[in-house]
């Protein structure tokens, strides 16, 4: 009798001392075992259906508020020319208007609204969240920040920007009918059946000039709009915009993104390219050019970094030459083919 008390008083404890996703604060910093936990709570959130709503910027409100949301419309769509290095404001670094990568959908003018493309219709409720590059809890400005490579000084939480872009994310909510606390159907990567083979970039490069040279270039460095040293940034995006150690740099990651993404029309119901091709052609994008090492900002790990503190969320795929010294690893690592590429642990 007396060993089942102490047994159940164990179990007492642990549920006493067991964290929720909700009770971390912004700043945190969490171990390897902290960040298994966290993750299978936040996959465990209920899922609700993506909403069949068809709306555009022609259903934002007027006023005030409407101002302020066509405003962080307008800096998600024109990045380079409002936020980017050459613009007045010089908030952000990265030379990429952010709806290159987070989708309007249908040329409805709402970046972030296409699904399977990162979209930005659930991010109120999936920040704060852990980073797993630096393993610590990060804000929604934090990730913004992170995503334009800057740091608090020059983007803070209280600019007007700022306030514009979470304005946009909280209608975006709000307009979709999106249920507070949940994960969305159709928010990250659609999975792929991946071919039982190593990605093949020699293949991919063939694939590449065929697909993609049209918008993207030879070299991969996109094509750029008139006067672009004055701040109009790109008509088609650089492909060396992401680091070497970054996520698009693990080829099933991009591959994943490919498939919903590109071409123009293409979506995760109806691809253009076969999982092969994408396979292939994200193995060339990734190792066919040369790639700026990764940067370490206030909340972004560097490439010698990432992972180093959670080596259980760590994705086989994950590659970089500081983490992978044997050649051989490296190699597998990098090009599979692997046991379950559709695995992320912040996405499953």
């Amino acid at each position: 009798m007396k060993k089942h008390v102490l047994f159940l008083s164990f179990c007492l404890g642990l549920s006493l001392n067991a964290k929720n996703i909700s009770d971390y604060k912004v700043g945190e910093e969490l171990n390897d075992k902290e960040g298994v936990a966290y993750f299978k709570e936040f996959s465990n959130r209920p899922e609700q259906e993506w909403p069949n709503k068809n709306l555009s910027i022609n259903d934002v409100p007027k006023g005030k508020e409407g101002d302020l949301i066509r405003y962080g419309i307008k800096l998600l769509s024109k990045t380079e020319s409002t936020l980017g290095p050459y613009s007045k404001l010089k908030k952000t670094s990265n030379e990429v208007n952010c709806i290159s990568c987070h989708i309007d959908n249908d040329g409805n003018g709402l970046p972030g609204t296409k699904k399977y493309v990162i979209p930005f219709l659930n991010v109120m409720n999936d920040y704060p969240r852990l980073d797993i590059e630096t393993m610590k809890i990060i804000s929604l400005e934090d990730r913004i920040r992170g995503m334009g490579g800057t740091d608090s000084h020059r983007f803070p939480d209280n600019s007007k920007e700022m306030k514009a872009i979470l304005a946009y994310f909280k209608w975006l909510k709000s307009a979709y009918g999106i249920k507070d606390g949940v994960k969305l159907q159709g928010e990250f990567f659609a999975k792929m059946n991946f071919p039982n083979r190593p990605a093949d970039p020699v293949r991919g490069k063939k694939l590449f000039e065929k697909n993609c040279v049209a918008c993207h270039g030879e070299k991969g460095l996109g094509v750029k709009n008139a006067n672009y040293e004055k701040g109009t940034g790109h008509l088609y995006p650089s492909l060396l915009i992401y680091p070497d150690g970054g996520h698009m740099a693990m080829i099933p990651f991009l591959a994943r993104f490919l498939k919903s993404a590109m071409h123009f029309d293409a979506s995760a119901n109806n691809p253009i390219l076969s999982d092969g091709d994408v396979l292939d052609i994200a193995a060339y994008v990734n190792t066919g050019f040369l790639r700026m090492p990764m940067i370490t900002t206030e909340n972004r790990a560097g490439l010698d970094i990432a992972y180093s503190k959670s080596p259980s969320l760590k994705p086989e795929y994950f590659a970089s030459p500081q983490q992978n010294l044997d050649p051989q690893e490296y190699i597998k690592a990098k090009y599979g083919p692997w046991k379950n590429p559709n695995y992320f642990p912040e996405n499953n």
